[in-house]
């Protein structure tokens, strides 16, 4: 699913459980460690939204790291000098070709001239084709891909330019997050001395360098998060906003994402302990018992595709009922509105 629809799925998810009494009560949202109060909080709307968006924060393109100033600018960047070099291969296949065209345009005339039919045309047939060569690469890509062999060039130089494109942006997201881990171990170590500050910045290494859809969408990546934002959220005096953030992160993996056809894996950790015993020459059992554990995935019905027509079809209607079930317990229960 994609990112706006995470976000009101997690806010959506987190005014159910703030509403209806009966959700409120279940031992997953009030226990020991999670509470989430009766009552829908703005703030904790808010910090729903934000978790529900967190839990991309390991691909390059997700909503969360274009709303982060550093990973979006630099995002922006790198996509902006993507399109200038497309741009630029565009003018230089299309003004080029165009121009030998102009070069060679006595001996094309000739040729086109001795062909019955479009003989009397050979001179503006020769300068047309030239004309629509140049036109074509300063405006349109899709119809400059159509032309035949340059449009083939221009299709496989693209391509490295995405390619390259992709790794900058992917290189520039791991530079930000193990970057800022970096800085506030460094600073911890120098001021605060405090060891769960150490968490944090192994999380933000783990943003940067897990694939996406395995850590930060698994029991692990839950688990490990939700205890970190505890931390933060008691220093803070908001310890309830613990709950409002644990609601909006499951939300984007067990009432989101397991309903596309990728799903979620039950457990990331076994698949990278396997991955790393085996760089370590270990190829025994447990290495493979390891393997199976690490792919199997939580996955249900309607199997989605994110961005199709019946994908982007499913989230709507959705949404939507997620927002109808708010309004029924807010209407039937009384449901009430808080700041903070």
């Amino acid at each position: 699913m994609n990112g706006r629809s995470h976000q009101k799925i997690a806010m959506l998810s987190y005014a159910i459980v703030a509403t209806i009494p009966t959700v409120n009560s279940m031992i997953l949202f009030n226990n020991k460690y999670i509470h989430v109060p009766m009552g829908i909080s703005l703030i904790g709307l808010a910090t729903a939204g934000l978790s529900g968006l967190l839990v991309d924060a390991d691909s390059q393109h997700s909503k969360i790291n274009h709303m982060n100033p550093l990973t979006g600018t630099s995002n922006k960047v790198i996509s902006d000098i993507e399109k200038i070099l497309k741009f630029l291969l565009r003018l230089f296949l299309g003004i080029g070709l165009g121009a030998l065209i102009l070069w060679y345009s006595k001996t094309i005339i000739g040729e086109l001239a001795g062909i019955k039919y479009i003989s009397k045309y050979a001179q503006i047939i020769t300068y047309a084709i030239s004309f629509i060569f140049i036109v074509l690469g300063v405006t349109s890509e899709r119809n400059f891909k159509r032309i035949p062999i340059i449009g083939l060039v221009y299709k496989k130089l693209s391509s490295i330019i995405n390619v390259g494109s992709h790794d900058f942006i992917r290189i520039a997201m791991f530079l930000t997050y193990a970057g800022s881990s970096t800085i506030l171990a460094v600073y911890n170590f120098t001021n605060l001395k405090d060891a769960n500050i150490y968490l944090i910045c192994i999380l933000l290494i783990g943003i940067a360098t897990f694939p996406h859809r395995t850590f930060l969408h698994s029991i692990e990546g839950v688990t490990i998060f939700t205890i970190s934002a505890s931390y933060v959220f008691n220093k803070l005096g908001y310890e309830y906003l613990t709950g409002c953030f644990f609601v909006g992160y499951i939300s984007h993996i067990y009432w989101a994402d397991i309903f596309t056809k990728e799903g979620v894996p039950v457990l990331s950790m076994p698949r990278f302990i396997a991955e790393l015993l085996k760089k370590l020459g270990f190829h025994n059992k447990l290495v493979h018992a390891l393997e199976k554990i690490g792919k199997v995935k939580l996955k249900l019905p309607p199997h989605i595709t994110t961005g199709s027509d019946t994908g982007n079809l499913f989230e709507i209607i959705y949404i939507l009922l997620l927002f109808v079930v708010v309004v029924i317990g807010f209407t039937v229960y009384g449901g009430k509105f808080t700041v903070i």
